[in-house]
């Protein structure tokens, strides 16, 4: 039947006025039904045979005037733009490919890219309190980054002992090589550490002491003399001309020779208790004061490191770690992956060529065109992977390592919608459409659902540019901006405006074709057999069964064995810091930020009941182990003549020290802090003295009229046995609530590794943030392209779905929450929404488009059955195709030995798998079993169109209005003019008007 705008147009017909059908227009000129209503399109080679009835007389003018206005708004519901889009992309592909080759040019920005990671800090949200305690750091220090703590760690080759005479003269060397003769170029002048070390020159005073010492003793029983208590250098204290020396600051993994013990015969066991020393450690630090500071301190770290890899001395093993060489480990091993990226977008490219090919060969369209389908596919993500990393250049910003993860996500996201592009553009093969029509058939038929997973991932990704974690933000901004940019690629890309003919299938191809479609129809009835509907829901929820028991069991943890490269240099050191060095010592630094007057009980009693909390909380060593510049002081500042006899021991001979050494020992006694009274009167003479020297660092003070005024000063305590992360971040938390007792003295906690504790505290809560946005968002877009409201909750249930799989496999395959797996998880989100959202858009969908004796027409789908059959038409074998070129493209990092080429290879898997899986079976069997009033219930049409009693544009009508058959036009040359014929005479199709 036709409806009243059908008279009309034939009557425009008969007096050569263009007809609604050739401008657009729809039933009386009223704006369609967003989602699921048909747009005006041309018909095509009607037959003059066809009759309407006469309308009744209007003046030419003013029916031009309305059919004009309603060729408008028939391009103006979501189809019809599409379909606008398509055509004029076919009617103009010059221009919109000269709009491409220009936004391709951003990917000369790639040439200005700068590889760098941030990992101490970079993951670390904003708001958390590690970067509070850092920047009261970098306020005592008045320096513009953290202070560079590079560690230096000595250990034997052979195997043996390092408290040997022959390893320790090495060690000495070596440190006095990089100290004061090792240098850098920067800005044509050459930089030392000790122009650079400045106020922490004296940081390694307890090694230099220890050797001055220790060779005394040595030469002393090389010639034979004896050696009496004095010259003994004992591990872990040791009296130095009655002075403390804390060798357990230094020396690490030391066994202990029993006083049961026999000899060894070697010279070092009459001088020391040490029985073997696995590691020396030594720190250099230096404070970022300035940004040429923190250049020079960050370049001098990387060729430190770049040294000890060459050095080859045959006695000890030098290895070198710090924050900065980190970084660099981490972008290296990002270099690494580039050579097995490239083979796996060269895999994907053959695929899909492979893919295009045996379509063409199936379709009877072999011709070179298809030489631009295959290269299209694939050149539209990977120009808008390289146009994104060249505008971050431009902009000036960096390129962490996750950010090398994104070509992935573009790939397989805009492979896949070229291949949905692909696949209508060939079911079209038959049709007779000229190429303008063609393409506005392609986007009106897959434009909305293409937008939908590009725009869901484009806002998804934009929100995860929000997050508080810097790194992931940046990824996320990356991410945002290539799906964008991917989009705009494949809406105007003009590979597949080309030359094809109509052709029949015949023989072989119509064989396969009705073989096909009988598999289908018979999957689909499988899909809709209550039975099977229930085994697949027995399976999913048995899948989401262990998928949340895998999420609750995963692990938030940052494992530097597993990130760092299993061949990368820096393991040894990681292995000897976590093992040996913070299995024994691990400092916190206090800072104490009000000014402190010694002379104020109240302030004094506080601050020592807080050193006495953290020296017996768990794991402290103790009173011993700490370093509290006061105790010294008041040591000092009681027996301040006793010290003024060794101030000059340094330059006196053995007897004449020993003596003043014995003098010291005599006059002085041990003073108990809480119940002394002093004063900073000594204090400038405290600090000067050789002794104490090391302590200047510690304080900032000021000379006033009215005294000395300490102003701020800090302390350490150390720790032991904190070799796991589960032990550090219980630390972190009970330092942290145990200053908050003590803010009377305004007293921060700040621990180098903080801000690794607060990643792994924030890491999930900010993953569960970020996927709950995202999933909103997701919902939300789906919402407004999807007016069905069973199609936008099934889809969102599905992504949600996927995604729990994705984590908590994640978890049984034994991989922990860090920054690359949340990446991969953010990563996840993304390419799931492909699986789903182009089966819940073209199930909701009441009818289609086909062309019946030369002209269009839309056919109802009704029934679940004949939905699931025109979903999976659509998007069956471009899901699947989309699948396998993902998992084809990520082959080649199998052969990549490292961490975070096999978090992504068991991701993108896994998501591949559910994905598959739910787009092709758990979503259309859970869709099949909604009753039609549901499944085609459409939000758009129920509140927009002018029919329905419900809408704000509702218009009451006549149900007398005359109606006419419409008669098939004869003789067109169609591939299906026979079965169509039946469909256009069905009441169940009309003429696309």
């Amino acid at each position: 039947m036709v409806e009243v705008g059908d008279k009309m147009d034939a009557s425009a017909e008969q007096e050569n006025v263009p007809t609604s059908a050739e401008t657009g227009q729809g039933n009386e000129g009223e704006v369609e039904d967003a989602a699921d209503t048909e747009p005006v399109v041309p018909k095509l080679d009607l037959s003059e045979e066809t009759q309407l009835v006469a309308q009744p007389s209007e003046t030419k003018s003013s029916r031009s005037r309305d059919q004009k206005v309603a060729s408008l708004c028939g391009y103006m519901t979501l189809r019809g733009m599409f379909q606008l889009m398509g055509r004029t992309v076919g009617a103009c592909p010059w221009a919109y490919l000269l709009i491409g080759g220009l936004l391709s040019l951003n990917s000369c920005g790639m040439y200005w890219m700068v590889l760098k990671d941030r990992i101490r800090d970079g993951y670390t949200p904003f708001d958390a309190p590690s970067r509070i305690e850092t920047a009261v750091v970098r306020e005592y220090w008045n320096s513009s980054g953290d202070p560079m703590m590079t560690i230096l760690l000595f250990v034997p080759r052979d195997g043996g002992s390092m408290h040997r005479k022959t390893h320790l003269d090495e060690t000495q060397r070596i440190y006095n090589y990089l100290n004061n003769n090792f240098s850098i170029t920067h800005e044509d002048r050459e930089w030392r550490f000790n122009e650079m070390c400045h106020p922490y020159c004296a940081i390694n005073v307890v090694f230099d002491t220890f050797k001055k010492r220790f060779d005394a003793a040595y030469d002393k029983v090389a010639a034979n003399k004896s050696v009496d208590n004095s010259d003994l250098v004992n591990y872990p204290l040791t009296l130095i001309y009655g002075v403390e020396l804390h060798l357990e600051r230094t020396f690490f993994g030391v066994t202990v020779r029993d006083k049961d013990e026999p000899w060894d015969g070697s010279i070092e066991g009459n001088i020391t208790n040490m029985g073997h020393a696995k590691v020396i450690m030594m720190m250099m630090r230096g404070d970022k004061s300035t940004r040429v500071q923190e250049e020079l301190l960050a370049k001098w770290e990387i060729e430190a490191y770049d040294y000890a890899l060459g050095q080859n001395s045959s006695l000890v093993e030098l290895q070198v770690v710090g924050t900065e060489i980190l970084d660099a480990e981490m972008i290296r091993d990002g270099r690494r992956m580039t050579p097995f990226f490239a083979a796996g977008f060269g895999f994907m490219v053959s695929f899909v060529s492979v893919c295009v090919f045996f379509s063409a060969v199936y379709y009877d369209e072999l011709d070179w065109g298809k030489i631009l389908c295959a290269g299209g596919a694939t050149l539209c993500p990977i120009l808008a992977i390289t146009s994104t990393y060249g505008i971050i250049s431009f902009m000036g910003l960096r390129v962490n390592s996750f950010m090398l993860v994104m070509p992935f996500l573009i790939m397989g996201i805009g492979v896949d919608d070229s291949f949905l592009m692909i696949h209508s553009w060939q079911r079209m093969s038959r049709c007779g459409y000229t190429v303008v029509q063609r393409l506005g058939m392609v986007y009106e038929e897959v434009g909305p659902s293409v937008t939908i997973t590009s725009l869901t991932n484009f806002l998804s990704f934009g929100i995860g540019a929000m997050t508080p974690t810097p790194e992931i933000r940046m990824f996320c901004f990356a991410t945002a901006l290539a799906t964008g940019i991917d989009y705009i690629f494949q809406a105007y890309n003009i590979w597949k405006a080309i030359i094809h003919k109509a052709r029949n299938h015949t023989g072989w191809r119509l064989r396969v074709e009705k073989c096909s479609e009988c598999v289908l129809r018979l999957y689909c009835g499988l899909l809709n057999n209550r039975f099977f509907v229930l085994l697949v829901l027995t399976a999913t929820v048995c899948y989401w069964y262990f998928g949340i028991v895998g999420l609750l069991k995963i692990q938030t943890r940052l494992d530097t064995v597993k990130i760092l490269p299993k061949d990368s240099p820096l393991q040894k050191p990681n292995h000897l810091l976590s093992n040996i060095v913070w299995a024994e010592y691990h400092p916190v630094t206090i800072m104490i930020n009000a000014p402190f007057d010694v002379t104020n009980k109240t302030q004094t009693t506080l601050f020592w009941d807080m050193v006495d909390e953290f020296e017996t909380l768990h794991n402290a060593k103790g009173p011993g182990s700490s370093l509290v510049w006061l105790r010294d002081y008041y040591q000092y500042h009681a027996n301040t003549w006793g010290y003024d006899q060794v101030s000059g021991i340094g330059n006196l001979n053995d007897d004449e020290a020993r003596a003043a050494a014995a003098l010291f020992q005599f006059f002085v006694t041990e003073v108990d802090p809480r119940n002394t009274n002093v004063t900073y009167d000594k204090l400038d003479a405290f600090l000067k003295h050789p002794l104490y020297e090391h302590w200047a660092p510690f304080l900032q003070w000021t000379n006033r009229s009215d005294g000395v005024h300490v102003n701020r000063f800090w302390l350490t305590i150390a720790y032991t046995n904190t070799s796991s992360w589960e032990t550090r971040i219980a630390l972190m938390q009970d330092w942290r609530q145990l200053i908050g007792k003590y803010h009377v003295l305004n007293a921060t906690v700040w621990e180098p590794n903080g801000m690794f504790v607060d990643q792994m505290l924030s890491l999930k809560t900010v993953a569960l943030q970020t996927g709950l946005l995202t999933l909103v968002c997701m919902a939300v877009v789906c919402a407004i392209f999807i007016p069905n409201p069973i199609s936008v909750f099934t889809a969102s249930l599905a992504i949600a779905s996927i995604s729990l799989g994705v984590l908590g496999f994640l978890s049984w395959w034994n991989f922990d929450l860090d920054p690359v797996v949340m990446a991969a998880v953010l990563m996840s989100i993304g390419m799931s929404v492909d699986f789903t959202a182009h089966v819940s858009y073209h199930y909701q969908l009441i009818n289609k488009k086909e062309i019946v004796d030369g002209q269009i027409v839309k056919i109802k789908v009704d029934g679940s059955q004949e939905k699931l059959v025109h979903t999976l038409e659509a998007v069956g074998w471009p899901m699947i195709q989309a699948g396998v070129s993902t998992v084809v493209c990520i082959l080649p990092l199998l052969f990549l030995q490292a961490y975070s080429p096999s978090v992504f290879v068991a991701t993108i898997f896994l998501v591949v798998c559910w994905g598959v899986l739910h787009g092709l079976l758990v979503l259309p069997a859970f869709l099949g079993c909604f009753p039609d009033f549901l499944a085609n219930f459409n939000c758009y049409r129920v509140f927009f169109s002018t029919s329905s009693a419900k809408s704000c544009r509702y218009v009451p009508r006549d149900d007398d209005e005359e109606t006419s058959e419409l008669v098939a036009p004869a003789n067109v040359n169609n591939s299906k003019t026979d079965d169509n014929s039946a469909k256009l005479n069905k009441p169940d199709s009309e003429p696309c008007v």
